[in-house]
């Protein structure tokens, strides 16, 4: 499944950062909250869904993962930011993305990420989402707390 996710990732990467736009001022600023160190990289594609995978099996052991579904509003990988239309104004999605895009660079890069991710989600005990998809919840959900209350 690995090699599949991969493509399907590296594809969809590509997609973004032909078609995309580059962050514009507020979301630079979450981008260096999220320690992206090459931020001048990053691009965002706003689209009305976020396309699952055309691979069958592939979309299927997404959805059963509950990596990606028809709820899906924002997915952030390689220097990719994918986001839907209604969820342009949620910080701390948009942020937790961000946050994905940062531990690609800490990694090494899209394939060790979707690498590791791909092991968090499928080998974490039950109830639970993986170190990354912690991560990126946690700091995300932390860095926007801490806005709120100032």
């Amino acid at each position: 499944m690995l090699p599949l996710a991969y493509e399907w990732a590296k594809a969809l990467e590509e997609l973004v950062l032909s078609r995309g736009a580059q962050l514009g001022p507020r979301h630079t600023v979450d981008a260096q909250l999220a320690r992206i160190k090459d931020i001048s990289r990053v691009r965002v594609l706003v689209v009305d869904r976020i396309p699952p995978p055309e691979n069958r099996e592939l979309a299927l052991a997404a959805r059963r993962l509950g990596i990606i579904s028809e709820d899906t509003r924002c997915m952030g990988f390689g220097y990719a930011l994918v986001v839907r239309a209604d969820a342009w104004n949620d910080r701390e999605l948009i942020l937790h993305n961000l946050f994905h895009i940062a531990q690609c660079e800490r990694v090494g890069g899209l394939e060790p990420w979707v690498r590791r991710y791909l092991n968090d989600r499928t080998s974490c005990a039950d109830f639970t989402i993986g170190s990354l998809e912690e991560e990126a919840r946690g700091l995300a959900r932390e860095i926007c707390s801490a806005h709120a209350a100032a």
